[in-house]
């Protein structure tokens, strides 16, 4: 059992010490009490057998004193114990949400929220419990075992065997039960992260459930998947009702054996009063490892699913390791991508990519869904990387910088935007956290914000998770904000304008060509009237450049832009 927390004390070393520390205090502070039998039963055995009343009040007093240390002792070990652990499993919390914060995407397309919310919630209880509890009383309640067992073998060795006689049954049963149980327990942990996976859809989704007035639907579909688990729930407690039932039975048939062997004993002279007044003391010593043995291996099973689970997250690395070191000062440099390709999930999405990017031009990708589009934004960010080819930054590998220098110069607006529950200003503020609240206003009327002086607290006022309270163009429109108050060196733009009007549209993208500052500028649009201001376009199909060109070039050349733009004219 030790070794099995061993791996947390290593991952939390400034904790080894206090730690067992703190076990070793709780242990010898529980464990002294089993001297206090020993003094009654030799007070017991000088008063009856002897009459002797000698020093009887001090040896009561000295007891007295002794169950007041041996209580204030196991109090505060408990308290020190407790601190210790709750720092042990903040520590652990920590490094498994810096690890998660480092993985990349493909991590989060393969593991669920419910799961990750259960590592984090109830693999964690688990932990705690088995570093807080369970090493502590497994280490009590032997040593208690151990030193009863002996001592009262001097006593009357045949008697305190026949006592064991039904704890070894239990043992024997406790360890059948066990190997049985364990993959229940399993099941019944991973049907508690689809519960929790299933709710935090429906949460994220509340409006797309209304939109189509399906609520009752989804709380049929919940009480599917409640039922589930809870039919497993009391399938593994019925079990565990029998298996405990059948310990209590065995372990409490102990104190007939008691009864009957240590009265005949007594009743023959062959132990006194005080000694057979020892054997029903230590009773609870001989059993208790029995008795909780059930409970105790439940608990540790339960926390070797979860430290299972918590390693695998621990352990748990980036599909596309970055590694570059060298500092990048800054990405106002000709950027250019030779012979990229791409492939993802055996589909290519770019194939031969070959164009130059020059510092502060306005480029746009143009072109139809799934054209591979996003995957430029993604390249440049280093979320995917190439299959073959390289994207160079001033004439060298781009996986040559160090990728947190790369990102920390790009302003990144996705078409899907993402706000936190906080108040508009650490919205806007998130990516420069030295920002003020009158640079973040101005960046806020840049992106044409202009509906935040009539929230009812204006820029402070608090949005609703992910941006609940707020359209979809008021969400795109202070997700630019926060972009633009980085001062990014390049602004990457992806579909930002899906959820906007003509006229905030053109107000935006007359904005954006002034910022105030040096910015290359990346848009992808699948609107032309996005992209037709741009120093180049670039229209994919298929994951190849089609055509490429400004917009009066690529209007000469009537290909594929001619005839989008032919079938947009009327939104111009």
């Amino acid at each position: 059992m030790v070794r099995n927390v061993r791996w947390i004390l290593n991952i939390n070393k400034k904790y080894k010490l206090p730690y067992i520390l703190s076990n070793i205090f709780l242990i010898f502070f529980d464990s002294i009490g089993f001297v206090i039998p020993i003094i009654i039963g030799f007070i017991v055995d000088r008063v009856t057998k002897e009459g002797n009343y000698e020093n009887l009040l001090l040896i009561i007093i000295g007891l007295i004193i002794f169950s007041i240390i041996k209580v204030l002792g196991s109090y505060f070990s408990v308290i020190k114990l407790d601190i210790v652990s709750d720092k042990i499993i903040s520590e652990l919390k920590q490094k498994c949400y810096k690890n998660v914060n480092n993985l990349d995407h493909d991590f989060f397309e393969h593991n669920n929220k419910g799961e990750l919310m259960t590592n984090f919630t109830s693999d964690m209880w688990n932990i705690r419990k088995q570093i807080s509890f369970n090493i502590k009383t497994v280490g009590a309640i032997m040593l208690s075992f151990i030193c009863s067992f002996v001592y009262l073998l001097t006593i009357n060795a045949p008697f305190t065997l026949i006592l064991l006689t039904p704890g070894i049954i239990v043992g024997i049963i406790t360890v059948i039960f066990y190997k049985h149980i364990h993959k229940e327990y399993e099941k019944l942990r991973d049907m508690t992260s689809d519960v929790n996976d299933y709710i935090s859809d429906n949460i994220e989704a509340n409006r797309v459930v209304k939109t189509f007035a399906l609520e009752e639907y989804e709380i049929k579909e919940m009480k599917k998947i409640g039922k589930k688990y809870v039919d497993k729930d009391i399938k593994v407690g019925f079990k565990e009702n029998i298996f405990y039932g059948s310990i209590d039975f065995l372990s409490y048939f102990m104190s007939v054996i008691l009864l009957i062997v240590g009265g005949y004993l007594f009743i023959n002279n062959r132990i006194t009063l005080g000694e057979l007044i020892i054997f029903n003391s230590y009773l609870y010593n001989l059993r208790a490892p029995f008795i909780r043995l059930g409970g105790l291996l439940n608990s540790i099973g339960r926390y070797g699913i979860a430290k299972k689970r918590i390693k695998n997250l621990l352990d748990a690395k980036p599909k596309i390791e970055l590694k570059g070191e060298e500092p990048l000062k800054t990405l106002l440099v000709p950027i250019e991508f030779k012979n990229v390709r791409i492939v993802f999930d055996n589909k290519v999405v770019l194939e031969n990519l070959n164009l130059k990017i020059n510092p502060q031009e306005t480029i746009a990708f143009i072109g139809k869904t799934g054209s591979g589009k996003s995957s430029i934004v993604n390249l440049l960010l280093g979320f995917i990387i190439p299959e073959s080819g390289e994207v160079l930054i001033n004439g060298k590998n781009y996986l040559d910088y160090n990728i947190k220098d790369l990102r920390e110069k790009v302003g990144y607006v996705t078409q899907s935007s993402f706000l936190f529950s906080d108040s508009i200003f650490n919205n806007i503020r998130y990516g420069n956290l030295e920002l003020s609240k009158k640079s973040a206003m101005k960046y806020a009327n840049i992106a044409c914000c202009d509906y935040i002086k009539n929230m009812p607290e204006g820029i402070d006022t608090i949005i609703g998770e992910k941006g609940v309270g707020l359209s979809g163009g008021e969400k795109q429109r202070l997700s630019l904000a926060r972009a633009l108050a980085v001062k990014p060196d390049i602004l990457l733009l992806d579909d930002i304008t899906s959820a906007l009007d003509m006229e905030t549209e053109e107000k935006i993208n007359e904005s954006i060509k002034n910022l105030g500052y040096k910015s290359t500028k990346v848009i992808i649009a699948s609107k032309i009237v996005s992209v037709m201001n741009a120093d180049r376009i670039y229209v994919l199909d298929k994951g190849r450049v089609i055509e490429s060109g400004n917009h009066k070039e690529l209007m000469n050349k009537k290909g594929y832009y001619y005839k989008l733009y032919e079938l947009q004219k009327g939104d111009i």
